[in-house]
């Protein structure tokens, strides 16, 4: 209650000090007039004298002199504020991390502006809940570097670290047996929107899952193509901000879908910004930035599909890159001056925070998280309309909107998925054996078996380390003229592969399959790389570059690769799961 009236207060004298000043001068002023009729200084030959000036000059001098303390006394306020906030925010045992490593004061009103798109809270509500009862949840961090915290001291350093540490101190938890137990995460570093739409079915197949933290705001301002949209999009099709919003809202539309079995809380988290765009050259060029049309911040896309979505963002972006720049080019980078500066925010040229900038990021995220339990506590989360529920979240039937840059034919093929028609070949299921083995035209070294121990994940697996084995399948194009891998993707003993159509049989790279697959090798073929950073082996999926026009008749072929030696585990093998062309 003190900090609530010391900060109305604060308040109350901002309003009034203009007028407070503005009293004294004219009082000054008149006592000055009258000083100089008594004196019989006011008459001289030069007319009106400088008594009445250097009289109210003095008086504004004190003034001001009074006001410069008024503010550092407001400064004072604020650091008291500051620390306040973050006492509500973070549980004793965790405080002096944040206190001693936030890289500046963080007050409220910073903190308030987090939330640039409230959206519909029902699933945040329900994530919530499950807090309140104890129950352990689990999170996945959907991102990019920022995410898995590069240059910050690795994935243990970044954001999700002291965040769920914060979250287990704050809502502790218990197992079904009634033991202690702990909230847990994992990081599943997606490199943008475009990354997460080839990585998906890594996604699809994880069975129990609380919330979805995505975080693409600085590798989604990267240009990225628009190689598996179905339609013909014109010219807006090649600019970025384009591409990364229709990626982006095929990831919210697969999002809504999923089912982990319950609709799983979904947020947009807005981290970082790519300072250098803002910087003085060579980082930057002014001219050319001038005609980008958010300088390479995809924050305010991202918040577009998401209102519509009606997604809940969280976000760092909205309120500190203005912060940092308030008072031009040379105040943004200033290190001494500037406490909010944007090259001290980074640790690089980019966009990557440093360890204490991490810790801010989950000071956010827990704000974000608290304010909305006390919306949830209170009688306002009861004012909602029926038509203002989350029809996406209904279990047996969800509704989806329609999608804002979707055709109808690519929200079917890549979201829905209903009445999909497509050819090709599904190497996973040991009852369709029959419609493929005849479109094999030529194999050297890749056999068709289930590799794990239940024997029952098949696929075309190559494996050696000396590379070379080649496979070749007759394909027929079809509509949309696109031809799709999915493959396995592991930690270890996993190797490259080589892909691409012809109208021969024969294997036309061999040099290339012979050799270590070199990034930009001149005339080698698409490389699809079976190496995942995660200590599980998941399927991945990716298009072929060179595509296939409906009834045309190419084969398509693949090959393994000699193994790197600075790939982990001693083995060298590529696992097919399908060809798929549609």
């Amino acid at each position: 209650m003190i900090v609530l009236k010391s900060s109305h207060g604060l308040q109350k004298w901002q309003k009034t000090s203009g007028q407070h000043s503005s009293t004294i001068i004219i009082l000054a002023m008149m006592a000055s007039t009258l000083v100089g009729f008594i004196g019989g200084s006011i008459y001289s030959k030069s007319g009106f004298g400088p008594p009445i000036v250097s009289s109210a000059v003095s008086i504004c001098q004190k003034t001001e002199s009074h006001t410069r303390i008024r503010h550092q006394e407001q400064e004072q306020e604020g650091r008291t504020i500051a620390l306040s906030v973050v006492e509500e925010i973070v549980p004793p045992d965790l405080l002096p991390k944040y206190t001693q490593q936030l890289p500046f004061n963080v007050t409220r009103s910073m903190l308030r502006q987090s939330r640039p798109v409230i959206g519909n809270t029902q699933r945040l509500h329900a994530y919530l809940e499950k807090l309140q009862s104890r129950k352990c949840t689990k999170i996945i961090f959907i991102g990019g570097s920022v995410t898995a915290g590069h240059n910050a001291g690795g994935v243990k350093a970044a954001y999700p670290e002291p965040f769920i540490e914060w979250l287990n101190t704050k809502f502790p938890c218990s197992e079904k047996n009634g033991t202690h137990g702990r909230h847990e995460y994992e990081t599943m570093p997606a490199h943008g929107s475009l990354a997460l739409f080839v990585k998906w079915p890594a996604v699809a197949l994880i069975k129990e899952l609380d919330l979805v933290v995505i975080e693409e705001n600085v590798n989604d301002s990267f240009p990225s193509g628009l190689a598996h949209a179905l339609e013909e999009k014109g010219s807006i099709g090649e600019d970025a901000h384009y591409q990364h919003a229709w990626y982006f809202e095929v990831a919210i539309r697969r999002l809504l879908m999923l089912r982990t079995p319950d609709p799983p809380a979904i947020v947009t988290f807005n981290a970082d910004y790519i300072g250098r765009r803002w910087a003085f050259p060579p980082y930057s060029n002014p001219e050319s930035d001038r005609k980008l049309l958010f300088r390479n911040n995809a924050e305010p896309l991202k918040n577009w599909v998401s209102s519509m979505y009606e997604i809940p963002v969280f976000s760092a972006v909205i309120w500190m890159l203005p912060l940092a720049g308030k008072k031009g080019r040379d105040w943004q980078f200033n290190r001494t001056a500037n406490p909010y500066n944007t090259a001290a925010w980074h640790a690089d040229a980019c966009c990557h925070p440093p360890k204490k900038g991490h810790v801010l990021l989950s000071l956010i995220l827990a704000y974000c998280l608290l304010e909305e339990q006390k919306v949830m506590q209170s009688d306002i989360n009861f004012d909602i309309a029926p038509g203002q529920r989350d029809f996406t979240a209904d279990i047996s039937s969800p509704i989806l909107r329609e999608p804002l840059y979707l055709s109808p034919e690519e929200d079917n093929m890549y979201v829905l998925q209903d009445d999909l028609e497509c050819g090709g070949f599904d190497f996973t299921d040991p009852q369709k054996q029959e419609s493929w083995k005849d479109a094999v035209v030529a194999n050297r070294g890749w056999d068709w078996f289930a590799d794990n121990k239940d024997k029952d994940k098949y696929g075309f697996i190559a494996d050696g380390v000396g590379g070379g084995q080649h496979i070749a399948l007759s394909l027929t194009g079809e509509q949309y003229g696109k031809v799709e891998l999915t493959y396995v993707v592991s930690y270890e003993n996993f190797g490259i592969a080589l892909a691409w159509l012809d109208d021969s049989r024969e294997n036309s790279h061999q040099i290339f399959c012979n050799t270590t697959a070199k990034i930009g090798a001149k005339g080698m073929p698409q490389r699809f790389d079976g190496f995942w950073d995660k200590q599980v082996s998941v399927p991945k999926t990716e298009l072929l570059a060179k595509g296939l026009k409906k009834g045309e008749e190419k084969t398509f072929h693949i090959c393994l690769t000699p193994r790197d030696d600075k790939r982990a585990g001693p083995e060298n093998k590529f696992k097919l799961l399908s060809v798929r062309v549609f």
